[in-house]
């Protein structure tokens, strides 16, 4: 069975690689995202997804910019719908093609999990479930879309609350932040892992079918100073964290999603704190 990742370089799409690689029953084939668009790189994919023939097609590529701006909206454009749409289109074409998963995001709803897509980039994840329904009805091929919530685990190097709460914690430094009310909801990278795997064996013996779309929730939603205050009483030294320094931002989504929706026989196993405790003292996690 041969998968595909695109977006290998990322923080998902690397750790999907590595832990696709170690299983050593799967044919893995991927792509790193790129620092600018160009249409020669996502015809050098769709001609790589001709030559290989994936019978799935992980896409971790994506641009998360939350400006709604001219330039903004044309990266959005291209590097979240174009290309995806571009990448399915080409691996339609085959006959042994099973199945596509995307990754969407949690901003594309309101509490009551109804589609209202809290900026420019949501709105382009949104976009993308209507063209996979499409091609789900078109090719009858598999198409799932993953809605993130928040991910985090070892060499985590994008800008993320924790990564910059870990930044600081080394380095001895205070962050200011919000009030610290809003909710978040944390999954470690190795349950996102574990997901994306029941998934694709469920595609290949043909238990889904179609569009869906599944929320990914730990179900154990945290307010950000809750998550700061547990972190104190476990921390070899405490966090410099000056509360209430910054305001929200005015589209700040504040209160989780009610309505949850995560993949049937999934859940996380990870535990949170426990496992911020191993990353923030240095603790070697192997995946």
């Amino acid at each position: 069975m041969k998968i595909g990742i695109i977006g290998s370089n990322g923080f998902i799409g690397k750790n999907l690689k590595i832990n696709f690689n170690n299983q050593k029953k799967y044919k893995v084939f991927y792509f790193s995202s790129y620092k600018k668009f160009k249409d020669k790189w996502v015809n050098k994919i769709c001609n790589e997804i001709k030559k290989n023939k994936p019978n799935i097609i992980i896409n971790c590529a994506a641009s998360q910019v939350l400006n709604d701006d001219k330039k903004s909206i044309k990266k959005l454009l291209n590097s979240n719908l174009y290309s995806n749409i571009m990448f399915l289109n080409q691996a339609t074409n085959y006959k042994n093609f099973k199945g596509y998963i995307s990754f969407g995001t949690k901003w594309e709803f309101d509490t009551e999990r109804k589609y209202k897509p809290l900026n420019f980039y949501a709105a382009t994840k949104n976009a993308n479930d209507i063209l996979f329904k499409y091609f789900s009805l078109k090719k009858n091929v598999t198409t799932v879309s993953l809605k993130i919530f928040d991910t985090y685990g070892l060499n985590d190097k994008r800008n993320k609350v924790l990564n910059l709460l870990l930044r600081k914690y080394k380095k001895n430094q205070s962050l200011k932040i919000t009030p610290g009310r809003q909710y978040l909801d944390f999954v470690h990278i190795h349950d996102i892992c574990e997901l994306v795997n029941i998934i694709c064996k469920d595609i290949i013996n043909n238990k889904i079918k179609g569009f869906k779309y599944f929320t990914v929730s730990s179900k154990r939603p945290i307010k950000l100073k809750s998550l700061v205050n547990k972190m104190n009483l476990i921390l070899k030294k405490k966090l410099k964290v000056k509360i209430g320094a910054k305001k929200y931002r005015s589209n700040e989504a504040m209160k989780p999603i009610k309505k949850l929706y995560n993949y049937p026989g999934w859940k996380p196993k990870l535990n949170l704190v426990k496992e911020l405790k191993k990353i923030f003292d240095g603790t070697n996690d192997q995946m």
